[in-house]
């Protein structure tokens, strides 16, 4: 099986928000999708399980998305996708404009945010499936296009891996 075929299908990129005993965490997700448009509203996140983003959210119950565009800082995708926050001198989002939203943070310049609160957990090999109820949302102030997975793969990769290497450089971290 060719699982490349998989990136022909659409994903977005979000950065998840989270609340950890060593302070807010998150990060990077392309699993999340709208799945019911009734009262409320819910979405499925699919989070990988070694993350520590996913243990916070299976013991808080809650999490924020921010919806990323196409003008995002590259830094904020390698900030969010390239560090774990399971030590406890991480502090992710101390990197990046970010506002806190209902105790959650998100991260500024999104297209949108959301809180939400998980009503069904399933785990599978690789990933849990969270089922989440949107409590609220936000626009953002960004018009940007939404950040697809596809583009990033394609055309932002490279300046999401110079951001985090020049990120390194100035804070002497590699």
């Amino acid at each position: 099986m060719d699982s490349k075929a998989l990136y022909k299908m659409s994903y977005g990129l979000y950065v998840t928000g989270v609340t950890t005993p060593n302070g807010m965490g998150g990060s990077v997700v392309d699993s999340l999708s709208q799945v019911s448009h009734g009262e409320p509203l819910r979405v499925a996140l699919g989070s990988m399980n070694k993350n520590y983003t996913t243990e916070a959210i299976r013991q808080t119950g809650e999490f924020t998305v921010s919806v990323l565009g196409q003008d995002i800082d590259p830094f904020a995708i390698a900030n969010f996708g390239f560090r774990s926050a399971r030590g406890a001198d991480v502090k992710k989002w101390d990197c990046v404009k970010h506002s806190v939203k209902d105790g959650l943070p998100v991260l500024d310049g999104a297209l949108s945010y959301m809180r939400l609160v998980v009503e069904e957990v399933s785990v599978y090999d690789t990933h849990t499936l969270f089922i989440a109820a949107v409590k609220d949302a936000w626009l953002g102030e960004s018009e940007a296009s939404p950040l697809l997975y596809a583009e990033y793969l394609t055309s932002f990769k490279d300046k999401v891996f110079a951001a985090f290497a020049d990120w390194k450089k100035r804070e002497g971290a590699g």
